[in-house]
Formats: structure tokens, C-alpha cells, sequence
């Protein structure tokens, strides 16, 4: 029988799958006769030990442990890889605000519910993807050595994203995650074969194209996805285009025996492009929102890349119970290549942070120390000029992740770890030329290398005594180890080494109590931990000399105490609750930045507390059309009198910053036959703005508000192969808010005196239109 090319390829592919998955062990291997005896099948068990994902609507709300949660499904996905990524996304969700400086995604910034997005961790199929030095999806946003170009997650490698408010129970896998943690839920391959291909154009001459193929549940050969996808545009900011590849692949292996269930999954996300500079608000009021500076001042570009590979294994060791593993391994590379012209002077400081003069003489040692003082003991150098800057940072993670999980009628208990090594190299070389050499000890600002050692045991239980109440208490150890080592450098004169371990115990209760058919009261309490960015480790070695090593590391762990309840109401075409939070916090982290030098220091500063209510409501109309809103009130501030070694003091009452006062958000979704429609809005109060220091200042940014839509429509074809035909057509700010999303207080430069805002304003209104065909 003569076979179709698009039979001889998807033959193919389940050939080379089951050859992989079976170790080349031959298809009938997998068929023996088995004795006869009752089997648990992995498909089998509870949705409970598969983690199965809820089909619920965007805006329900509901208590997980006592604690409150949201989830974006796979279906509120689709249609959005045009016009949203996988951070602005979550702006759907109560609570939360997010943004980015282009439509693929770079430079974000995620609050949840007031807390920053270092306070906040992010996951991957639960395993931790922030990155474990700095925190944040892209090194945090808050240094030099901001990874702005990187994207580590995309939409189209989700299948929905969950959001846990608060301090998350203790077998949630994120690392510092003391405001919330957002879980990405892999893409996995469906049952059923399939081949997609899509393209879109839009504003900014925004493109994106790819394909998918799922290879279907086939005996012997196990079930294949493949994605590829790429994005460009020219951005919304001048001279600022970017480029994204993304790749990924999700295998379920043959099942050898059917009570272990064996995956991978694998992506790799690439980018390239201009790295946008937050302008001075004086500029952007005169030359425009979207100025940026001019290329023969200066200009920075990027190439980035992040890739994770995870292989999972579940087993059933009874009808009631399963042993988990995890692992995984992620690489990430930022390179950026910086110029500014050597003859240009101005009294702002841009993204472009502290050069030498290109004249400057320098004198290295022997021992390739760099710029000693003892003009007797070396030999003076001359750079050949510091107009361009190289900078590098790298991270190879290494993880483990086992877990056991039992259930019965009134218990469900969970015990299991998490390890995690974290190896970076962070450096930093300057020269005359774009062909910049690394020369330790001649034209290194700094050449860093460090590890993070991340280890976690936790043991949690869900308690039923009957069918309307539930207690869930439970409890984590973590330990973490980090070392640094610098090499000689301008910041570091004579190189200098130095770490510490942190240990501590975070214990966590929830309750959840049905007193009538659909409504669900719950309240929790939980400690937990954030500990210091590897910003904090810079003081200690930029004060080692030649006779004296690295100062002590003093900082200590942010702690925070929260605690949650609330009302969950669900029947009928009605979906609502209202939650109250209160997160109190000492050992309050900050980071100052030093103009001067360019470096950013972490360091505590006194007591703080963050505080609201979170409402959010959906009614059905009918079953075409129904409505949604939601409404958070925010509030952080600073609980007590305190000062710092940087000069930076605060008093009770003052408030946090980047922290909106109040979140809105409202819509109406409706589809009949094929047809899908969406229309939204958010709003977002004023917040206070930062003063670069670290310090609180007493000006904020005033509210903005942002309106969008969505239409799709698919077309049944069944002919010439092609199953159906999906045309959307999207909409952003419609009412072309010409807001700042991040506004930040610093200080003139080159003599100039007082104090300027530098700003990053939000996309203007656009379009976006894309084509999918499924065969």
C-alpha cells in the first residue's frame, strides 16, 4: 500500500520515538504475559495523584490548602501567543499587574498582589525556573546585570498557569517564594494525532509563524509533540527590534509496565535584539513616549538563551499511593554587547551605568591583580579605549525532585525534596573595540564565578474528618549555600571570595469549611523565607585588600508571617469570593544603587507589611455569554523606623514601592457556533515610585487604564487534508493609554545637581491578526 507523505512522516516519527523510549528494545518486548493479578493502571488513579488540571473559568477563584488560588486554562490561551506572552498574561488574573517592553515579552515586570517579582516565584511543571542568584523570570530587574532579552517560558509551551496567593504551601518547589508563586503547566502531547502550522502579522511589523505536530497515542511507540515557533518585531520603541526562536518537544515513553509512566520534556527559547534603555521622563516629553536614545550615543545589544530538560517518572506502588521523580537540568546564557561614545557627556544615567575614562591609566600585577595601588609593584597599561562592553552571564542548574504521595478516604499525605546546584559565571570586559578580549586582570570590570547549593524536605497532609471540612497542616526545611569568587578586576582590586548558609524551619496551616452547598470558607497561615540575591555578596568582596580578606556577610533572610481567609461562593451561572491577606515581613530587603560605580547592593532595612482584599466575580448569562470583574485594594508600607549603612532611612507609615493601590479589571466573553469574542479592561491605581537608593519618595504614578480584544472564528473544512481554519484578529489599548508601566528616581550625574525620573512607557494601540490550520 502506497503511503501519503504525511503518513511516512509521522511513521517516522513514532519509529525514532519508540526506538528512544524503549531503549532499542524490540515492540513485542513490552507485550509479555504478566501473572494474573488485579493491576492499577497509572490512567487509573485519582485526578488527585495525576494533578489533573481543573477546566474552570479565568476569574474563579478558589481555595487550594486553605490558600487562594487562580488559573488561566489551555482554552483562554489560545488565540493570545499574538498579543500577550507568558508574563503579561497573568494580568487576567485578580491581583495581578504585569507588563513588558515589547509584544514577545522582554524586560518584565510582574506584581502579585503588591509583591515584587522577586518576592514572587515561578515554576515550571512545579520545578523552579526563576533565576535562583538574582530571583525573577530575568534576573529581577533590579541591577546591572539585568537579563532583560531573556525569556525562559512562552505561551505556546503552557497548557494553563497557575497562581497560588501568598506564602504557598510547602510542596510548591519555588525558591523564595514568600508573595505567590506562578506554576507554567507544560504542554503535553494529546491522544489524538495532529498537524498545525500558524502565522500572524501585526503593529510594529510584529510576525510570528511555526508548527506543531502531535503524533498521537500509538502502542509501542509511546506519544510525541513537537512545537516550533518565532516572533519578531521592530517594537514599539524607536531602533528597538527583537527576534525570539522557541522550541519544544514533550514525549510520553512506551509503558513497559502499566503502573509507571515514564516523560520528557525539553525547550529551548532564543532571542536576539535591542536592549531598551528606561529614559528620562524630560526626554520622552520632548522627543516623544517612545524615544529612545540615538545609536551614536548609544545603544546595547542581546542575545539570550534559555533551555530546560526534565525527565518524569510516576509509579503506582498501590491503588492508594504513587513515588514521583523529577529531574531536570536548565542552561541559561545572556550576552550583551554595550557602546556609548566616549565623547559624550550628559547629566542622566542611563541603562549604560559607569565607564572608565578611555585614557585612563591602569597597572597590572604580575599575579594579575588589577589596578593596585603601589605604583611599585606594577607596571602601568593603558586600555585601548572602554567604549564597548561585553557582558556575559551564564547558569547551568542541576535538580532533583522525588516525591511520594498516599491517599485514603479521610487522609492524603505528601512527603518528598527538593535538591538544586547553581553554578553562574557574571562578567564584564570593556574595550575600544566590538571584538572585545577577555583579559583577566587588564580590561575586566569584574569576572565572577559562584555556586548556589539548594536543598528542601517537606512532609504536608490533608486531614477530612468529614466531607464539608478539611485542615491541611504541614512543613518545609530548607538549607542553602552560596559561594562567590571574584576574580581581580576594577571592582574588585585584588579578587576576593565569600559565602554563607542559611537553615530554616517554615511551618503552614490551612483550613477549608463548606457550611452550605456551594459556598467554601477558608483561611491559612504560613511562614516562609526569602534569601539574599547575590547582590548582597558584592560589599563584602569590594572591601578585601591586599592585607584583609572579605568582609563578613551580614545580611539576613527576609522573613514573612502571612495570613489569608476568605469566602469562595460557586452555584449555579454565579462564580465569587472575597479574600483578605496580611503579609508582616522583617528583615525587609531593599537594593541600593550606586551611580558612581554602577554596582547594586542588597541589604535589609527594618519591618514592613503588605495588606488587601482580593474580589472577583463571574456570571453566566446564558450559555453563549457571560461576565467577569474583579477588584483588589493594595496596600504596603513600612512598620517601622529604620536605616541602613547606605545612608537610607525609613519611618513607620511610609510606603513600599511599585505596589499599585488598587487593581480592576472587567469583561465579557461570549462564542456561539465557532465563533469566539472577548473584550477586557484594566485598570491600575497610582504607585509609589523608588528612588534608585532603595529609598521610598513621596511621588507616584498616576492610574492608567488599558482596554483589549479578541475575535476568533474557525472554519470546518475537511478537504484536501485540512481538518478546520481559525482567523483572529486581536486588539491592544484600545484607548492608547499613553501611561509609564515603571517609573524610577535617580540622580543627575557629571556635576549636575537634584534628582530626574526615568520611565518606561506602555505599548500604544495595536493589532494583531493570525491564520492556524490543523490537518
Amino acid at each position: 500500500m502506497t503511503r501519503s507523505p504525511k503518513q511516512l512522516l509521522r511513521h517516522s516519527i513514532l519509529v525514532a520515538a519508540g526506538l528512544l523510549g524503549s531503549g532499542f528494545i524490540p515492540v513485542h518486548a513490552a507485550n509479555r504475559t504478566t501473572p494474573t493479578r488485579k493491576v492499577y493502571k497509572i490512567k487509573q488513579v485519582s485526578k488527585d495523584l495525576l494533578r489533573m488540571v481543573d477546566k474552570a473559568a479565568l476569574t474563579k477563584v478558589k481555595p487550594v490548602y486553605g490558600a487562594e488560588t487562580a488559573l488561566i486554562p489551555k482554552k483562554f490561551l489560545h488565540g493570545q501567543e499574538s498579543t500577550q506572552n507568558a508574563s503579561t498574561i497573568l494580568s487576567f488574573v485578580p491581583g495581578i499587574n504585569a507588563t513588558s517592553t515589547n509584544p514577545i515579552g522582554v524586560k518584565t515586570h510582574i506584581s502579585v498582589r503588591g509583591f515584587s517579582q522577586t518576592q514572587v516565584g515561578y515554576t515550571f511543571d512545579n520545578l523552579p525556573i526563576a533565576d535562583l542568584f538574582n530571583g525573577g523570570l530575568s534576573g529581577g530587574n533590579n541591577n546591572y546585570a539585568d537579563l532583560t532579552n531573556l525569556i525562559p517560558v512562552t505561551l505556546g509551551e503552557t497548557s494553563g498557569i497557575q497562581v497560588t496567593y501568598g506564602t504557598p504551601p510547602p510542596d510548591v518547589n519555588a525558591v523564595g517564594a514568600i508573595g505567590g508563586n506562578i506554576n507554567y503547566l507544560p504542554l503535553v502531547p494529546s491522544s489524538k494525532q495532529y498537524e498545525s502550522v500558524f502565522a500572524g502579522y501585526g503593529s510594529f511589523a510584529t510576525r510570528n509563524y511555526g508548527a506543531e505536530i502531535n503524533t498521537g497515542s500509538a502502542a509501542g511507540y509511546g506519544n510525541l509533540l513537537l512545537r516550533f515557533s518565532s516572533r519578531q518585531t521592530a517594537g514599539y520603541l524607536d531602533h528597538s527590534p527583537d527576534r525570539e526562536y522557541s522550541y519544544y518537544a514533550a514525549y510520553d515513553l512506551p509503558q513497559i509496565s502499566p503502573t509507571s509512566k515514564w516523560s520528557l520534556v525539553f525547550l529551548l527559547n532564543k532571542n536576539q535584539g535591542a536592549t531598551a534603555a528606561r529614559m528620562p521622563k524630560a526626554l520622552l516629553a520632548q522627543y516623544g513616549p517612545y524615544y529612545q536614545w540615538p545609536t551614536s550615543f548609544t545603544y546595547a545589544n542581546s542575545q539570550a538563551e534559555h533551555m530546560m530538560a526534565i525527565l518524569q517518572n510516576k509509579t503506582l506502588i498501590s491503588a492508594h499511593s504513587v513515588f514521583g521523580f523529577k529531574g531536570f537540568y536548565a542552561y541559561t546564557n545572556s550576552h550583551r554587547l554595550e557602546y556609548v561614545n566616549p565623547n559624550a557627556n550628559s547629566q542622566y544615567n542611563s541603562f549604560v551605568t559607569f565607564y572608565l575614562n578611555p585614557a585612563e591609566t591602569v597597572c597590572q600585577y604580575s599575579g594579575n591583580d588589577f589596578m593596585g595601588n603601589d605604583s611599585a609593584a606594577c607596571q602601568a597599561q593603558t586600555i585601548n579605549g572602554d567604549n564597548y562592553h561585553s557582558y556575559t552571564y551564564t547558569t547551568n542548574t542541576f535538580g532533583l525532585n522525588p516525591s511520594f504521595e498516599w491517599f485514603n478516604r479521610y487522609v492524603n499525605l505528601k512527603a518528598g525534596g527538593l535538591g538544586v546546584v547553581s553554578t553562574y559565571n557574571s562578567r564584564n570586559y570593556v574595550y575600544g573595540s566590538p571584538d572585545v578580549p577577555e583579559v583577566p586582570g587588564y580590561n575586566n570590570l569584574w569576572d565572577e564565578h559562584g555556586w548556589r547549593i539548594y536543598g528542601k524536605v517537606y512532609a504536608q497532609a490533608k486531614i477530612k474528618p468529614t466531607s464539608n471540612f478539611a485542615v491541611t497542616p504541614g512543613v518545609k526545611y530548607e538549607t542553602i549555600s552560596t559561594h562567590i569568587n571574584d576574580v581581580p578586576g576594577y571592582y574588585y582590586t585584588v579578587g576576593a571570595t565569600s559565602g554563607k548558609t542559611y537553615s530554616e524551619v517554615s511551618p503552614y496551616v490551612g483550613v477549608q469549611y463548606k457550611p452550605l452547598k456551594g459556598v467554601t470558607l477558608y483561611a491559612n497561615y504560613a511562614k516562609g523565607y526569602k534569601y539574599p540575591n547575590i547582590t548582597a555578596f558584592y560589599a563584602a568582596d569590594s572591601n578585601a585588600t591586599t592585607t584583609s580578606p572579605a568582609t563578613p556577610v551580614t545580611i539576613k533572610p527576609e522573613v514573612v508571617n502571612t495570613y489569608q481567609f476568605g469566602m469562595a461562593y460557586n452555584k449555579g451561572p454565579i462564580d465569587a469570593s472575597i479574600s483578605f491577606y496580611r503579609s508582616d515581613f522583617g528583615n525587609t530587603f531593599s537594593s541600593y544603587y550606586d551611580t558612581n560605580t554602577g554596582l547594586t547592593y542588597e541589604y535589609n532595612i527594618g519591618s514592613s507589611q503588605y495588606q488587601g482584599i482580593n474580589i472577583a466575580t463571574a456570571y453566566a448569562v446564558d450559555g453563549y455569554l457571560s461576565l467577569y470583574g474583579n477588584y483588589s485594594i493594595q496596600e504596603a508600607k513600612y512598620t517601622s523606623n529604620s536605616s541602613s549603612q547606605y545612608g537610607v532611612s525609613t519611618s513607620i507609615g511610609e510606603p513600599r514601592p511599585n505596589t499599585p493601590t488598587y487593581l480592576a479589571g472587567v469583561g465579557i466573553l461570549g462564542h456561539y457556533m465557532h465563533t469566539r469574542a472577548r473584550l477586557y479592561g484594566n485598570l491600575v491605581g497610582p504607585q509609589y515610585i523608588e528612588a534608585s537608593t532603595g529609598a521610598p519618595t513621596d511621588l507616584s504614578m498616576p492610574a492608567y487604564a488599558t482596554m483589549n480584544f479578541n475575535l476568533a472564528h474557525t472554519f470546518a473544512i475537511h478537504q484536501y487534508g485540512i481538518k478546520n481554519v481559525t482567523l483572529s484578529l486581536s486588539g491592544v489599548n484600545l484607548l492608547n493609554s499613553e501611561a509609564s508601566v515603571l517609573e524610577k528616581q535617580f540622580p543627575y550625574i557629571n556635576g549636575f545637581t537634584g534628582n530626574y525620573l526615568e520611565a518606561e512607557p506602555m505599548m500604544p494601540r495595536s493589532f494583531f491578526g493570525t491564520v492556524k490550520m490543523v490537518f
